[in-house]
């Protein structure tokens, strides 16, 4: 039983630090949308 209780330890904190870097990644890329908003730019307005 001990072996089995110690297995879902290690598996939680596999999966926690999966999720974590993941939350991380979402954020980053959230602030990264905040800080360069996306801007659509005419291309060549001369020609128009």
């Amino acid at each position: 039983m001990n072996l089995v209780l110690e297995s879902l330890k290690i598996m939680l904190i596999g999966m926690g630090t999966v999720f974590f870097i993941l939350f991380l990644f979402y954020c980053i890329v959230k602030g990264l949308q905040a800080l360069f908003p996306y801007s659509e730019k005419e291309e060549n307005p001369s020609t128009k």
